[in-house]
């Protein structure tokens, strides 16, 4: 307490009371800005089920249990010889591989049965909804799985020849084609009569989930970090636009009805007018109209293989 007795000394007492008030002032107006800023989550429970609901995660060895999809990517098989070589091939920098804006994915036959040998792959998508592969990504790729290669030697087989880059962008144009017709971004927009507070406007997007990434845009991520939603400022101030990802979705109808219930309640305080693409207002017909069609394009990505909030429709389909 020597401490306390020579600051007692040198500042007197009404030095004292007024360093005590001032500590005790700070840590209220820290709390209180720490209680302000913690969302209310009044949809996010329903945006992100996985971090709320105690989701059970995937095993390290379920990641890897797919099939690449010939139709969208463009895959290397190699059969992996002995559990070390397996546990080199699986390493966890291998999970978060990109080439360019590509992932590139390390895959586990469905087929292997409980042997020292297993067949693995590892492929990225022939296109996304911004284009085809490139050149560059295609070199980069090879490149990649020729240093897994090397680093494995004879421990790694490859079970057929690298494809070279013709067939790889003949294959590429017809997939972007396929892509860029069952790509699913809704999009909508707030339209204020006046020009939008973004102070307020940011505490109510807050509390919907969604997270300002750079000042005046915001992204709603979902459990796996992908980017379910982004808004942002059109180029008018009474203007917020809003897309949704229909197809990263999990449950893509479900979603659509909570965020449009989300644009609603802000829409309500604000006294906004939701508007659709075409900039015409949404009315209790027109969402309905709007549901429809999301409930026919959700069946239309699953009858081309990509399920909505699967790997691949991730890769697909994911914003920038």
């Amino acid at each position: 307490m020597i401490w306390l007795d020579f600051l007692w000394t040198e500042v007197g007492e009404a030095g004292v009371f007024a360093l005590a008030t001032f500590a005790i002032l700070s840590i209220a107006v820290i709390c209180d800005y720490l209680r302000k800023k913690k969302p209310s989550y009044k949809f996010t429970r329903i945006f992100l089920p996985g971090k709320t609901r105690g989701e059970k995660p995937d095993t390290p060895l379920d990641l890897y249990k797919f099939e690449p999809d010939a139709r969208y990517e463009c895959s290397i098989k190699f059969l992996i010889l002995g559990r070390q070589a397996l546990d080199i091939f699986l390493n966890k920098k291998n999970q978060k591989k990109k080439v360019g804006s590509k992932r590139v994915f390390i895959s586990s036959s469905l087929n292997n049965i409980q042997t020292n040998n297993s067949q693995m792959s590892i492929s990225i998508v022939l296109a996304d909804r911004f284009g085809h592969i490139t050149h560059s990504e295609y070199r980069s790729f090879i490149d990649y799985v020729k240093g897994v290669k090397a680093k494995l030697g004879s421990k790694a087989v490859l079970k057929e020849p690298i494809p070279v880059y013709s067939d790889i962008l003949k294959a590429s144009a017809e997939t972007y084609r396929k892509v860029k017709s069952l790509d699913s971004i809704l999009e909508f927009s707030l339209k204020s009569s006046d020009i939008i507070d973004l102070n307020l406007f940011r505490n109510y997007m807050e509390k919907l989930g969604y997270m300002e990434t750079f000042p005046s845009k915001f992204v709603l991520f979902d459990t796996t970090e992908t980017k379910l939603s982004v808004a942002e400022f059109s180029n008018s101030k009474n203007i917020f636009k809003f897309l949704f990802n229909i197809a990263i979705s999990n449950n893509p109808i479900q979603n659509f009805k909570d965020m449009f219930d989300g644009l609603r309640w802000i829409a309500d305080h604000f006294q906004c007018q939701i508007l659709d693409k075409n900039h015409n207002e949404v009315g209790e017909q027109s969402f309905e109209n709007i549901l429809n069609q999301v409930e026919i394009r959700v069946s239309k990505l699953k009858t081309e293989g990509l399920f909505p909030g699967s790997r691949l429709s991730r890769e697909v389909f994911k914003l920038r």
